[in-house]
């Protein structure tokens, strides 16, 4: 697919996002900033986690080397760090995508409204994450297995080669999913449903538009690890010996990083919205559901849809 075809896509988006920054940033602020800013910070967070005393009697392993860190309180905040960052990212997926949906159609969306979407498609969506993600472990599980089992059968074969040979096939099979289950959060928030539901509806809408989506895996995948292991790097750096004034800027640093890690978010999520538009327009839907309505005239034009398809 011609590389002109991802950045026209992208375009819309951005047409979409420019008049309307400060609720998008809003959003970004309220949901994805703290997820960005906690995963940067969670070290630290950690660490002071771990020093303080829930318990009155402590091993001695964990007096003599704090360092240790699978203990009872770190497995706790692990625990609840990730639960707050599943709950904050299905909010701001949730209301991302129906501000971008309204948007999109010329509709009027206040920030009562937006944060109103929440509630109703909240649990929808947290299931059927844990559906995909269910599916996802499932498959991965079964590799692992196959991989003892070769690694058992096959004992004077180097483990590595049999690893190559089983996690090739779990990529591809992941990678195919991801990209065919790319429209779900969208269609749970916009056609309430929820379950399999979505995951058999996504792979029928990205027909003839797995390249797009595809390539908007590989570009939000790759420059979000990039920025995330930057970050880190960056935190990690001289935390003992530092001056002030160094220490201050590297937090600060951090902190720009961690927003635009979360307008990088935003971007996806954003431009899953639109896809998901594009594809409902390459499979004639759009057409149909305007025509029911009696509406002659779209919120795209036909020549718009063919340049991205």
């Amino acid at each position: 697919m011609a590389p002109n075809n991802f950045s026209n896509l992208l375009s819309e988006y951005r047409k979409i996002i420019k008049p309307n920054s400060l609720h998008f940033h809003t959003l970004s602020l309220i949901f994805l900033f703290p997820i960005t800013l906690s995963l940067l910070l969670s070290l630290t967070l950690s660490h002071l986690f771990n020093n303080f005393n829930f318990f009155t009697h402590q091993q001695p392993s964990t007096i003599t080397n704090p360092n240790l860190s699978f203990t009872p309180h770190s497995l706790f905040f692990n625990l609840f760090h990730s639960l707050l960052a599943l709950v904050f990212s299905t909010c701001g997926v949730i209301s991302i995508t129906y501000s971008t949906f309204h948007f999109f159609y010329n509709q009027q969306v206040k920030l009562s409204s937006t944060i109103n979407s929440i509630t109703t498609s909240f649990l929808p969506l947290f299931a059927t994450t844990i559906v995909s993600q269910l599916i996802f472990f499932l498959i991965s599980l079964f590799h692992l297995l196959l991989f003892l089992l070769l690694h058992v059968t096959i004992p004077h074969s180097s483990p590595y080669t049999i690893a190559f040979f089983v996690a090739l096939p779990l990529l591809l099979v992941l990678t195919h999913l991801q990209v065919n289950w790319t429209l779900v959060p969208v269609i749970v928030v916009v056609e309430s449903c929820w379950g399999l539901e979505p995951l058999r509806r996504s792979a029928r809408l990205i027909k003839g538009m797995k390249g797009l989506s595809l390539s908007s895996f590989l570009f939000y995948g790759v420059f979000s690890w990039i920025m995330v292991w930057n970050v880190l790097l960056t935190s990690s750096i001289g935390t003992t010996n530092d001056i002030v004034a160094l220490a201050l800027f590297k937090r600060s640093f951090i902190v720009f990083q961690s927003y635009l890690l979360a307008l990088f978010m935003l971007s996806n999520i954003g431009f899953n919205t639109i896809l998901y538009i594009y594809c409902k327009a390459n499979h004639g839907e759009i057409v149909e559901k305007f025509e029911k309505d009696g509406v002659s005239v779209l919120p795209f034009n036909e020549e718009k849809v063919s340049n991205v398809v």
